[in-house]
């Protein structure tokens, strides 16, 4: 297997971190990884956000968690006994797990391809992640947190239009601990139709 594949096989979703920033090379290099992401068309439409400010991945971490809760009858079980989720653990405050690093990608709105774009800057950023020593998590629910009143403040002062939409948060740091276990595959994902 070549390093591209281990890097995918090994990667895992990481929600314990050292409070050490990642530094501005290796987030140079993730960035540049998503940016390289397919796109359809060509048309490289989605935004990415970095965000390392900790007062402010806190605030919008908190607002996640609280959307996570109106939805939570959705998840049923253990997400990981190694690395316990918002799922899992009542007491995480943070949907973002106190990453200090959280990259926001945004798609337009009325471009029909824009969620699948920004999903696999995602991946991409993800995977680069991994091969170079860092920890990362897609967190989900981006557009509904940005559809609260204080997320719609929040992207004004970004300056993201109305006709953007939050595809999902990339949330990055240095793990703290052991990576988690693989969890068995399961045997439905592939059918082959010769």
């Amino acid at each position: 297997m070549n390093e591209t594949i281990i890097s995918i096989l090994e990667r895992r979703s990481i929600r314990k971190f050292k409070q050490e920033q990642i530094t501005d090379e290796e987030l140079d290099l993730i960035l540049l990884a998503g940016s390289y992401a397919p796109c359809a068309g060509g048309r490289q439409s989605p935004v990415m956000v970095v965000l390392q400010d900790k007062n402010i991945i806190s605030k919008l971490g908190r607002i996640n968690r609280q959307i996570f809760y109106r939805n939570r009858k959705a998840i049923k079980g253990i997400v990981s006994d190694e690395q316990p989720s918002i799922a899992d653990d009542d007491k995480i405050l943070n949907a973002f797990y106190d990453a200090p690093t959280v990259i926001t990608v945004f798609a337009p709105k009325a471009y029909p391809y824009g969620i699948q774009d920004g999903s696999v800057l995602i991946e991409n950023m993800m995977i680069a992640a991994h091969s170079l020593g860092i920890g990362s998590c897609l967190i989900a629910r981006a557009d509904e947190m940005f559809e609260t009143d204080e997320g719609r403040k929040i992207i004004k002062e970004w300056n993201i239009g109305d006709d953007y939409l939050a595809i999902g948060h990339c949330i990055l740091g240095y793990p703290e601990g052991d990576l988690p276990k693989v969890k068995p595959r399961k045997e439905f994902v592939v059918k082959r139709i010769i």
